[in-house]
């Protein structure tokens, strides 16, 4: 049996592309009572207790609505979000020092810290990216781990990216990059690259570094 592949006119892409504004707009006046007392009082709540608060409650909500709650928040509340992008269900940021470009996808159960994620990168379930690998620092053994320093590095995740599930990414990763499931970065991944492990470590090139220049933008 033939099979027929129609592409969508540039109309009715458009029209979709309207549409999905329209409800990220809607989505912003519901979630005003969540992010307007975190932009209001962010000086004055420098841990961003607020924000985590509001994050983990529309974490909660399923499906297209809780797409677009989630959407809508973070739209106004991220140092900056795409209109487009995706954040399932179960999945929550730590800090309002984040920046999530345009066409990412983020899958379930995910906790994200300090970090930011370029154009069309697609994040895993039940992946974790930290605030780099000294969130908590243990060199005096006379003092419980949570009462000493930490040091909070935003960790860069390039464009068109793939993180695969469960993977923990306590390092930069380059751009056009596959992370396996599982990994855990300890160090930075170069760009156009797979890999792999625990800790990760490049398997293979993805492509000759002409190719990577001409790639998704």
């Amino acid at each position: 049996m033939e099979t027929l592949n129609v592409a969508a006119s540039p109309g009715s892409s458009n029209v979709r592309r309207a549409v999905r504004n329209g409800l990220v707009l809607v989505a912003v006046l519901l979630t005003l009572p969540l992010w307007l007392p975190v932009r209001l009082f962010a000086s004055f709540n420098p841990k961003d207790t607020l924000f985590l608060t509001c994050s983990q409650i529309l974490s909660l909500f399923p499906g297209l609505l809780g797409i677009f709650l989630r959407r809508g928040f973070y739209l106004m509340s991220l140092d900056s979000f795409g209109w487009d992008c995706t954040i399932e269900f179960g999945t929550w940021i730590a800090h309002r020092r984040v920046s999530i470009g345009r066409c990412v996808y983020i899958g379930g159960r995910c906790t994200l810290g300090m970090c930011s994620i370029g154009d069309h990168t697609l994040v895993g379930s039940n992946v974790d990216i930290l605030a780099g690998r000294y969130t908590h620092r243990f060199d005096d053994p006379s003092r419980p781990i949570c009462e000493q320093d930490h040091v909070f590095r935003p960790v860069r995740i390039g464009r068109n990216a793939w993180i695969g599930n469960s993977a923990v990414v306590m390092d930069d990763v380059g751009d056009d990059t596959i992370i396996g499931a599982g990994s855990v970065v300890v160090k930075p991944i170069p760009a156009g690259t797979i890999a792999v492990g625990n800790p990760c470590v490049v398997k293979k090139e993805r492509f000759p570094v002409e190719q990577r220049e001409q790639s998704v933008v």
